[in-house]
């Protein structure tokens, strides 16, 4: 429920739609943490991964699991997907790679 809110807006409430609401900023907010941490690791990492151009994130399992586990109402949503979205909206034109057990991510403008 957001602030100002209207009497038609409180006629129409629907305490479902209203959770679902909820569970969506909540994972945006996790999302966010997680992308906050990669790109923090990332800048840290940039001087030696200059000469190659790529950068391996072995963050993926640990993160993205851990937002599984939080959502207990969920069904083993694969999460994902969703993040590499995100990775893909902050690193324009990079390749973004994950290895096929999903423990690391790379990124590689090469």
């Amino acid at each position: 429920m957001k602030f100002p809110i209207t009497r038609e807006s409180l006629q129409a409430f629907d305490y479902a739609k209203e959770q679902e609401e909820l569970k969506e900023e909540e994972l945006q907010k996790r999302l966010t943490l997680i992308l906050d941490g990669l790109c923090k690791e990332f800048k840290q990492a940039m001087p030696s991964n200059s000469k190659e151009k790529k950068f391996v994130w072995r963050g993926l399992n640990s993160n993205i699991t851990m937002m599984g586990h939080q959502d207990r109402n969920s069904a083993k949503k694969d999460y994902i997907p969703i993040f590499i979205d995100k990775v893909k909206e902050l690193f324009i034109g990079c390749d973004i790679i994950i290895d096929p057990l999903k423990t690391y991510l790379i990124i590689d403008w090469s």
